[in-house]
């Protein structure tokens, strides 16, 4: 606590790493979020099929308070247990992005996991409702929609589903991370200028 009431016990940053406090947080988070989609898509909540059910957005609103929560915590942590307190932007910033990478990387392996062995037979679901509502929704012929997903069928394979999803967990987090960097951001007095 002596760092806390005497600024001038400078912890120096580049002697702590981020590395273990963001690595701990964002395999939390990412075994909640296995979790929470595996208990999802058990109970049915998810629809893969359905792209604008309300029950996907609950979902959604979910795994974003779960990364934000372990971005928060992580950079909490780091700052008050490991830096005396202070913490810079950049440094934040570092230790989210940390967070993000973790649970974007479980995230894309457990991808890989759901749509190749867990149920193999869902990217053909989706396929189909696709293809169901170009035909309906969008006014396309049958011949229309079936050259349109043939052209996008690469995207449709359990490794680039799962690419796709881990890029858009990365990309979120990277903004979570901006955000609570400049909301967490605490400079030291004394190594200001």
């Amino acid at each position: 606590m002596s760092t806390l009431d005497n600024p001038n016990d400078y912890v120096d940053p580049s002697k702590v790493s981020p590395w273990p406090t963001a690595g701990r947080y964002g395999l939390l988070a990412a075994l909640i979020l296995v979790v929470l989609g595996l208990v999802a898509h058990l109970t049915g909540m998810v629809d893969m099929t359905n792209q604008g059910g309300s029950s996907n957005w609950i979902i959604n609103i979910l795994n974003w308070g779960v990364t934000i929560g372990a971005i928060v915590l992580a950079v909490k942590q780091h700052r008050d247990e490991e830096l005396g307190g202070f913490i810079s932007f950049g440094r934040s910033f570092n230790v989210g992005f940390i967070v993000s990478l973790v649970i974007a990387l479980i995230s894309l392996v457990w991808g890989y996991i759901f749509f190749a062995f867990v149920e193999p037979g869902l990217i053909e679901e989706i396929l189909e409702a696709s293809r169901e509502q170009m035909i309906e929704q969008q006014g396309m012929s049958e011949e229309q929609a079936e050259q349109g997903l043939s052209m996008m069928s690469w995207m449709f394979t359990p490794f680039m589903m799962s690419l796709m999803g881990g890029i858009f967990s990365l990309i979120a987090g990277i903004i979570f991370s901006l955000i609570v960097g400049a909301i967490m951001k605490k400079e030291n007095p004394a190594t200001a200028a």
